[in-house]
């Protein structure tokens, strides 16, 4: 009514308006008044056809929102419904907190999760887990509750806890996990060379008895064993049971160990196994680069390749088995011959700090190329040769100038260097010890020639011969020189022999580890050539200062687990060979089956010289430092470190190896454990590795009172952490869009005189503002160059910045 109200007001002052002014109106004729009626009518029906288009459009929209308002008073009931039940029936454990992190409010799910009467606790009280993360404001992690295993998602704007059950899917991918295949790879080493002086009879029983116990191996374990070629086989199992099979360390390497002492035969396997969730044809490739690199670092070892995980070595606690025959060097010769005669000159490279094993075998390579009439440059950094091949390098300037006029230090050598280089690189396998990585970098071709077993850790080479059961890389060079030129033979000086002889003397430790067979027909030719023995001798004796200090340091030896033992200095010693003379004298003593010398090289680096007899295989040791070298003669490098925390390390992996044992046990870390977490963190280990952790101060007992004792200084870290988050907020707000001026001087050119430092900003800012900023925290958007605007941005914390502007004015 109240809208009708309106109009018929409107229609009335519109008539009264009409009549008012109706006398001033001359009308001539009928048909003007007629006229004037029509305009005016015209008029009113404009003004009703608005009025009831637009009031069709408005009745339309009420009505749809009528419409849709019905819709919605219908479904409310039921999404009420829903709400409660995804509330109170679904299996969706939900909890509210406040700012206390006190629960308020818990659905009935999440109360048969933890206990009905949790409303009103402190979380931590509830469930410490859930209170770290709540504190950490993490938003999806995964818990375990009473043997139940949820996905949690945190919602810290409202403080609200969503826990879904997943326990039967985290079953489902553990025994989809268990269920991925591995594939390994057997190769039963030097059967044939063992067994080619039986009988028929003989060589059946005993291949059968080793075949038998790999069966019966195999067999144990659930797994399929198929022979595929002579002395090969190939075992297909799931990585459940290949868990076990690390468990047990591979027993099966002394049980075939055990066969072959028994029956006085060097044989060994080599096994490389792979577990991969690829399709078979890359498992098949991972499989098989495991066997080789097993094979490559000497044999009687397991090499295990699993997806996400380091690569694992296991057994090797004998050294290896000649296993090439004369026509295997015959054709290493033959190969190598070809891409020293296709290269246009060639490099000679051994080890930083080279020993005379590798200046011994650079002459050996020295004289290859010399055969073939290609240039060749021996590339030699005198202050990067050990003590004795400084002293016999000086010596060889006399005896034989020809040789030394052929040897180049590295920036002299890099010249050297085109496309088609040859660079030979003996007696090490790993880039970061060679004597020139720049030379590495710029060659193009590369071979390398060493004795050492494999580590992950190699060259990008054209060609490697590598064998591990050489006792060094002269024992190479020297076979590989009888069938590299067959048409004349190789003129080497007595000098020259002299030094291939010492190299064997060096890496054998005057012929008492990794000695063959090989090794003395190595030794007769030199003899033959003209290697002078005694003077060798002489070369390698220890003046009586050396002697002294020897013994000094054997002073202070340490005996640890009975059988090893360690000479510790934090002196500084850059004679390498003095730390493998110290190693070497402290295994002389009786019941030492390894020792270790450990000591600085120089102010950053501490080098480790590791010594063994028996089934102590310091090389995993050493590779574990990040390392490497023998089974009985290894060594490593450690930068940016400490004597103590190497001495440590050590020892953990000692006892992790050769310590171990006793019933599981958790520990806390007080510090971080390389290998095993961080700081704080709740771990699994075996007993006697758990023990040791505790002993040495670096663990402690994960008893439910030092686990809480634990959680109240995290919060209390926390709480104080956020306190301080809290200032830094407060003081961005400061500082956000604050503004300071500096004035400059300008030259003629427009460019400044002097410059602007974060010095002379912050105490300009300070003076202004009366707040005092670090001004190592201070970074500018660019450099002051000019007048003009600047932006200054403080790190106050990382994750909060503040920005101010820097205004540069000309004085």
């Amino acid at each position: 009514m109240k809208r009708w109200l309106f109009f018929i007001l409107a229609l009335l002052i519109f008539g009264t308006s009409v009549y008012l002014y109706l006398p001033y109106f001359q009308f001539e004729s009928t048909q003007h008044l007629t006229s004037f009626i029509m305009l005016l009518g015209s008029f009113v029906l404009i003004f009703v056809a608005l009025y009831v288009t637009f009031n069709f459009q408005n009745r339309q929209k009420v009505k749809t929102l009528q419409n849709r308002l019905s819709m919605w008073t219908k479904l409310s009931y039921h999404v009420n419904q829903v709400g409660d039940e995804v509330f109170n029936e679904l299996p969706i454990g939900i909890i509210a907190l406040d700012e206390d992190f006190e629960i308020k409010w818990a659905n009935p799910h999440a109360k048969t999760i933890f206990d009905a009467k949790i409303m009103g606790k402190d979380l931590k009280d509830v469930h410490p887990q859930l209170h770290l993360a709540a504190m950490n404001n993490k938003i999806q992690f995964m818990i375990q509750i009473k043997n139940e295993t949820y996905d949690v998602t945190y919602r810290s704007e409202y403080k609200f806890f969503y826990l879904f059950n997943v326990t039967d899917r985290e079953l489902v991918r553990q025994r989809y996990n268990e269920q991925i295949p591995a594939l390994g790879i057997i190769y039963l080493d030097n059967l044939d060379e063992a067994i080619g002086s039986m009988d028929v009879s003989e060589q059946s029983s005993l291949k059968g008895e080793y075949l038998a116990a790999i069966a019966d191996w195999a067999n144990k374990y659930n797994g399929f064993l198929k022979p595929y070629a002579d002395e090969r086989l190939v075992v297909l199992l799931y990585r459940k049971q290949l868990d076990i099979m690390i468990q047990d360390k591979f027993d099966i390497l002394d049980k075939i160990r055990l066969i072959s002492t028994q029956n006085h035969v060097r044989v060994s396997i080599s096994m490389g196994i792979a577990s991969w969730d690829v399709n078979y044809e890359e498992l098949g490739i991972y499989a098989q680069n495991a066997v080789e690199l097993a094979e490559k670092r000497g044999g009687d070892q397991v090499v295990v390749n699993i997806q996400d995980q380091k690569i694992a070595y296991f057994g090797a606690k004998n050294d290896a088995s000649a296993k090439n025959s004369r026509v295997g060097v015959r054709i290493n010769a033959q190969t190598i011959k070809d891409f020293i005669e296709k290269s246009s000159n060639v490099l000679v490279m051994g080890h930083h700090q080279a020993d005379l094993d590798a200046f011994g075998a650079m002459i050996a390579v020295y004289h290859m190329a010399k055969a073939s009439k290609k240039p060749v440059w021996l590339v030699v950094d005198e202050e990067k040769l050990d003590k004795t091949v400084q002293k016999i390098y000086n010596l060889a300037k006399n005896e034989i100038p020809s040789l030394v006029e052929n040897c180049l230090n590295s920036d002299v050598a890099m010249k050297q260097i085109n496309p088609d280089t040859l660079l030979i690189v003996v007696d090490t396998q790993s880039p970061k010890m060679v004597m020139s990585p720049e030379i590495l970098e710029k060659i193009n071709k590369l071979v390398i020639i060493d004795h050492h077993r494999v580590s992950e850790e190699s060259f990008n080479a054209v060609f490697s011969f590598i064998e591990p059961y050489a006792s060094s890389t002269v024992e190479l060079m020297m076979e590989l020189l009888n069938f590299y030129n067959m048409e004349e033979e190789l003129k080497i000086s007595p000098f020259e022999a002299s030094i291939l002889y010492g190299g064997l003397v060096v890496d054998t430790n005057n012929f008492s580890y990794r000695t063959g067979s090989r090794t003395f027909e190595v030794a007769a030719k030199l003899k033959d050539i003209g290697a002078d023995v005694t003077e060798v001798k002489l070369w390698l004796r220890r003046d009586l200062m050396r002697t002294l200090e020897i013994n000094k340091l054997l002073d202070n030896i340490e005996i640890y687990l009975d059988r090893f033992g360690f000479v510790i200095t934090t002196d500084i010693y850059d004679d390498r060979i003095l730390l493998a003379q110290v190693a070497d004298a402290a295994l002389q003593i009786n019941g030492v089956d390894a020792a270790f010398m450990i000591a600085r090289i120089d102010s950053n680096t501490i080098g480790v010289s590791a010594r063994s007899y028996q089934n102590i295989n310091v090389q995993i040791l050493m590779e574990a430092l990040g390392g490497g070298g023998h089974l009985n003669s290894a060594a490593a490098q450690i930068k940016e470190t400490s004597v103590q925390d190497v001495f440590d390390q050590l020892k953990n992996y000692i006892d992790l190896e050769y310590g171990g044992g006793g019933e599981p046990m958790k520990i806390i870390l007080l510090e971080d454990v390389k290998g095993k977490g961080k700081k704080d963190d709740v771990i699994e280990v075996a007993g006697g590795y758990g023990q040791f952790l505790i002993t040495q101060k670096k663990g402690l007992l994960a008893t439910d009172e030092n686990i809480a004792e634990l959680n109240r200084v995290k919060e209390e870290a926390f709480e104080a952490n956020q306190r301080h988050l809290n200032l830094m907020k407060k003081l961005k707000a400061e500082i956000d869009n604050k503004k300071v001026t500096l004035g400059i001087q300008i030259g003629q050119d427009g460019k400044l005189f002097g410059s602007v430092t974060t010095k002379q900003i912050v105490e300009a800012f300070e003076q202004a503002h009366h707040i005092l900023i670090d001004r190592k925290k201070v970074d500018l958007s660019s450099d002051i160059n000019s007048i003009g605007i600047y932006t200054a941005t403080v790190s106050l914390h990382k994750d909060i910045k503040a920005q101010f502007e820097v205004h540069i004015i000309e004085k």
